[in-house]
C-alpha cells in the first residue's frame, strides 16, 4: 500500500492530479477499510489507522517532492541541448549493443561540457547513448566521447512511438553520434570486460550452433541481445501476447538463481554461504544483460526473499515488489512511464493479488485431475487480464487468445532456457556437443512459432480496442476489485458447502472475465472527424463520415521509413478503427503508397481500395493492384463523375443528410504522361462539412476543373495540392473552393522547397487559414474545432 501512495504521488505529476489524487484517495480507503475490520480494541486501530494515513500523506509528497527535484535538475540543462550542438560528454559504459549496422554505448553518471548554462561550461547528467561506427569501448569503461548531440523526438501522431518519452522514462537524456571515443580502464574493469566477452562468445556459439532464427530468440532471452532477433518473430510474439519471455524477467532470475541456491541448499550450505554466493552471481548476470528494469526488480526480490530465509522469516511476494518499486522510482521518477516497468509491475500483482482469488480454496491433495487443470487455467487468466489494459494503452489492441497460448509456452520455458544456456556454454568449446544440446530450445521454439502462427488464423486472434479513456481503466480496475472482494467474503462463508461454493466461484469468475473483456472491447459511437497525418514529406489523410464509414486517403513518404508500420498503423489502431472501406490512391508515387503497401502486407483489413480509371497502364499502380488482389482487397476504378455513396439512413429509413465521395478527375479521354497530371481528385461531402482532396495535380489540371466545375468545388477544406508547390493553388482554384482551412502536409526540411511561398501566399491571399503538418504534427478536425498538438 505504501508503494502504491508513493506511485500515486509521482502519477500525480507525471500524468496529472486527476490521476494521482485519486489512486491516492483509492489507497487511504483501502488502508481505512483493511484497519476497521481488524478485530482488536478501538484505540488500537485507531493509533494504526493514523499512523498509516500520515505515513501516507508524508510518502506521497515526498515523491512528488523527488519527482520535482529530478525534473527540474533535467530542465537545468537541456534546455541549452539542440540537435547537432557540438559536446564532449564523460560517463561510464553501463551497456553495449549492436544494432542497424552500428555500435550503441549507454553511459551512466554522466558529465557533458559544452555551454551548459550562461555561467558554466559543464553540467552534471542523466543517462547518454553513444552512436558509433566501431567497437571503441567495452563494458566497464570509463570514456570521454566528442560529437553532435541527436536529440530524442517526440511523437508527432496519435499512436505513434514516442522516443522521447521511451528514453526519458529510462534516465536518458539525450543521444551522441560520434566517432571519436577515448577510453580510460578504471578500477575492477577486468570484470566489466570479462561479462562482455561472456556475453559476445555466448551469442556467437548460438549462432554456430543453431539457425539464425533460433539463436536470435535464445540470445534475446538468455542474454538480453536483441540484435540478431527476427523482426517477424518478434511481430508474431506480441500479436499473441508472448513478447514478455523474450525480456529477461523474474522467471530467468529465479532459474538461475533459484537452480544454485537450492544446489547449495542441498550440499549443506548455510543461508548466509548461499546468499554471498548467489547474490554475486546474479547481480553479474544482470549486469552482463543490461540491467534493464524488469531485471532490477526481479534481482530485488529475489534477494530479498534470500534475506528473509536468512533471518528466519517467511518472503512476502507483494511486500518485496513495493519496497523495489520505491526503490526504483527514488532513483528515476521517470519509470512510471516506462511500458517495461509496468508490465513488470502488473503481472507480480496479477499473482499476488488476483491468483488467490480465481482459484479454488481447495486443499491440494483433494484436488480432481480436472480441478488442477482448470486452477492453472484461471491462474493464467489471473495473470494475463489485469495486464490487457496495460497492453491496450501501449499497443491499442489485445490478443484474445493470450491465456491458451500462456497455458502451452511458460510451462516449457525452462526446457529453453536449460537447453539454451547449456549450448551456448558447450558451443564456446565445440560447436557438436552445442547443436545436440541446442536441440530441445529449437523443437519447442519451432513449437511456439507454429502455435503463434495457427493463432493469428483463426477468427478475433487480435481485437483493436484503441486508446483507453480514462472511464474505462476507472471501470475495468473497479470491478475486478468488486470481484475480489466477493470472492473474499464467499470463501469465508464457505465452511462445509463445497459444492455451492465451487459453483458460486465458477460464476463469479466467468462473469468477471466477460464483464471486464466487454468493458475493452466495446467501442462508443464516434463522429465525423477529419486527420491529416504528419508522414513526413508525403500524405496520408483519415476521414470518418457521421455514419460510421471510415476511409483513408494516399498513405505514403519518402524521408520516414516504414511510414505504414510507424505511423499509420498505430494511428488506427489508437484511434480503434478496426477496418478501412475505401482507400484512395491519388496516384502511384512512393510518397503517396509506400505505407500503403506496409498496410496490405501487415493483413490489415482494407474492403476497397479506389484508383482512378486511367491509372491501370501505369507500371506502379498494377504492381499495387497485384498486391491487393494478392491480400483479397477489391480495386475500384473510378472516372470524373462517378459518385460512392456512403447514406446515413435514419429511424424512419429516409436519408437525412448527404454523405457521398464525387470523382472529379481523370475522365476516360484523360490522358498526360506525367502522373501527377493524372492523380485521382474528388469531392467529399458529409453533410455541413466538405473537402477537396486532389494529390498532386499541378494548375493546368486546376483550371481545367474549375471550368469543368466551376462554383461545384466550393469546400470547407482543401488539402493543398502538391504539398504546397510553387506551380499548384492557383488563385481561379482557391476562388472556386473559397476553403475555410487548408492543410499542407510535407516536411520540414525537404529537397523540393515545399510549401513554396508564392503558393502559401496565394492561400492566405483566398482567407484560409493554413495548417502545415510539419509545425503542427497531425491536424484533427472534429466537432468544429480543429486540433493541432494535440490542442
Amino acid at each position: 500500500m505504501f508503494a502504491l501512495v508513493y506511485t500515486a504521488g509521482i502519477v500525480a505529476k507525471e500524468f496529472g492530479r486527476l490521476y494521482g489524487y485519486g489512486l491516492f484517495v483509492t489507497c487511504v480507503c483501502i488502508i481505512f477499510c483493511e484497519c476497521f475490520t481488524v478485530r482488536e480494541k478501538v484505540n488500537t486501530y485507531r493509533r494504526r489507522l493514523g499512523c498509516f494515513v500520515f505515513m501516507s500523506i508524508m510518502l506521497f509528497f515526498t515523491a512528488q517532492a523527488r519527482y520535482s527535484v529530478k525534473s527540474d535538475f533535467r530542465d537545468s540543462y537541456m534546455q541549452y541541448m539542440t540537435d547537432d550542438k557540438a559536446v564532449v560528454v564523460w560517463g561510464k559504459i553501463t551497456k553495449t549493443e549492436y544494432k542497424n549496422g552500428s555500435y550503441r554505448f549507454y553511459l551512466s553518471d554522466c558529465t557533458v561540457a559544452g555551454k551548459m548554462s550562461p555561467d558554466s561550461e559543464f553540467s552534471v547528467c542523466g543517462s547518454v547513448i553513444l552512436y558509433c561506427d566501431e567497437e571503441a569501448a567495452k563494458l566497464g569503461d570509463y570514456v570521454r566521447a566528442d560529437g553532435n548531440v541527436k536529440l530524442f523526438s517526440s511523437a508527432t501522431n496519435e499512436g505513434e512511438f514516442d522516443r522521447k518519452a521511451f528514453y526519458s522514462s529510462q534516465g536518458i537524456d539525450f543521444g551522441l553520434k560520434t566517432g571519436k571515443i577515448k577510453a580510460k580502464l578504471p578500477e575492477y574493469a577486468w570484470f566489466y570486460h570479462g561479462l562482455q566477452r561472456l556475453r559476445d562468445n555466448m551469442s556467437e556459439a548460438l549462432i554456430d550452433v543453431t539457425d539464425g532464427k533460433t539463436a536470435g530468440v535464445l540470445s534475446s532471452m538468455l542474454l538480453g541481445d536483441k540484435a540478431f532477433l527476427d523482426e517477424d518473430i518478434k511481430d508474431l510474439y506480441q500479436v499473441t501476447g508472448i513478447s514478455h519471455i523474450l525480456a529477461i524477467s523474474g522467471l530467468h532470475i529465479s532459474i538461475v538463481g533459484v537452480a544454485f541456491y537450492r544446489l547449495l541448499r542441498r550440499k549443506g550450505a548455510g543461508f548466509f554461504a548461499s546468499f554471498l554466493f548467489v547474490t554475486p552471481l546474479i547481480l553479474s548476470y544482470a549486469v552482463m544483460t543490461g540491467n534493464a528494469v524488469s531485471t532490477k526488480r526481479a534481482v530485488g526480490m529475489f534477494i530479498l526473499t534470500m534475506l528473509a530465509a536468512f533471518f528466519g522469516r517467511t518472503g512476502d511476494m507483494l511486500n518485496s515488489l513495493g519496497f523495489m518499486v520505491m526503490v526504483i522510482l527514488w532513483d528515476n521518477p521517470f519509470t512510471i512511464g516506462y511500458t517495461g516497468f509496468i508490465f513488470s509491475v502488473v503481472a507480480i500483482l496479477g499473482i499476488g493479488i488476483v491468483v488467490p482469488f480465481m482459484i479454488s480454496d481447495v486443499r491440494e491433495k483433494d484436488k480432481s485431475r480436472w480441478l488442477k487443470l482448470s486452477d492453472k487455467f484461471w491462474s493464467s487468466v489471473a495473470i494475463q487480464l489485469p495486464m490487457l489494459p496495460v497492453v491496450a494503452m501501449n499497443y491499442y489492441e489485445i490478443p484474445l487468445y493470450a491465456v491458451f497460448v500462456n497455458l502451452l509456452v511458460i510451462p516449457l520455458l525452462p526446457v529453453i532456457f536449460i537447453s539454451g544456456l547449456f549450448a551456448s556454454a558447450a558451443g564456446c568449446i565445440a560447436a557438436i556437443p552445442g547443436k545436440i544440446l541446442v536441440l530441445p530450445a529449437f523443437f519447442v521454439l519451432r513449437l511456439y512459432e507454429f502455435l503463434c502462427r495457427f493463432v493469428i488464423t483463426l477468427p478475433g486472434a487480435d481485437i483493436i480496442t484503441g486508446s483507453l479513456p480514462l472511464w474505462k481503466l476507472f471501470v475495468f480496475y473497479t470491478g475486478f476489485m468488486i470481484f475480489i472482494i466477493s470472492v473474499k467474503v464467499l470463501k469465508r462463508k464457505k465452511d462445509d458447502k463445497k459444492q455451492e461454493y465451487m459453483v458460486k466461484l465458477r460464476i463469479r469468475r466467468v462473469v468477471c472475465t466477460v464483464f471486464l473483456m466487454c468493458v475493452l472491447v466495446i467501442k462508443p459511437s464516434h463522429t465525423k472527424e477529419l486527420d491529416v497525418l504528419d508522414v513526413g514529406q508525403g500524405d496520408g489523410i483519415f476521414y470518418r463520415f457521421d455514419s460510421g464509414c471510415e476511409i483513408f486517403i494516399d498513405g505514403g513518404s519518402t524521408d520516414k521509413k516504414q511510414v505504414g508500420q510507424n505511423i499509420i498503423l498505430p494511428f488506427l489502431k489508437y484511434n480503434g478503427v478496426s477496418h478501412i472501406s475505401y482507400w484512395f490512391v491519388s496516384h502511384a508515387d512512393n510518397d503517396h503508397i509506400s505505407g500503403l503497401a506496409e498496410v496490405l502486407e501487415s493483413g490489415y483489413q482494407i474492403e476497397h481500395i479506389v484508383v482512378a480509371e486511367t491509372a491501370r497502364t501505369d507500371e506502379a499502380m498494377a504492381e499495387l493492384i497485384k498486391k491487393a488482389h494478392t491480400f483479397g482487397v477489391d480495386v475500384i476504378f473510378l472516372s470524373a463523375g462517378d459518385v460512392i455513396e456512403m447514406t446515413h439512413v435514419n429511424d424512419d429509413n429516409q436519408a437525412d443528410k448527404q454523405e457521398s465521395i464525387v470523382c472529379l478527375y481523370p475522365g476516360n479521354d484523360d490522358f498526360y504522361e506525367d502522373r501527377n497530371d493524372m492523380c485521382l481528385s474528388f469531392k467529399l461531402t458529409d453533410g455541413d462539412f466538405s473537402g477537396i482532396f486532389a494529390g498532386d495535380i499541378p494548375s493546368e489540371i486546376e483550371q481545367k476543373l474549375v471550368s469543368e466545375y466551376g462554383d461545384g468545388l466550393k469546400a470547407d477544406f482543401y488539402k493543398a495540392d502538391h504539398h504546397g508547390s510553387k506551380y499548384s493553388s492557383s488563385t481561379q482554384w482557391l476562388e472556386a473552393i473559397n476553403p475555410k482551412w487548408t492543410a499542407v502536409s510535407c516536411a520540414k526540411e525537404n529537397r523540393y522547397g515545399h510549401p513554396a511561398d508564392e503558393a502559401v501566399n496565394r492561400i492566405e491571399a483566398a482567407g484560409s487559414r493554413i495548417f502545415y503538418t510539419m509545425e503542427s504534427g497531425q491536424i484533427k478536425y472534429k466537432e468544429s474545432a480543429i486540433y493541432e498538438n494535440n490542442r
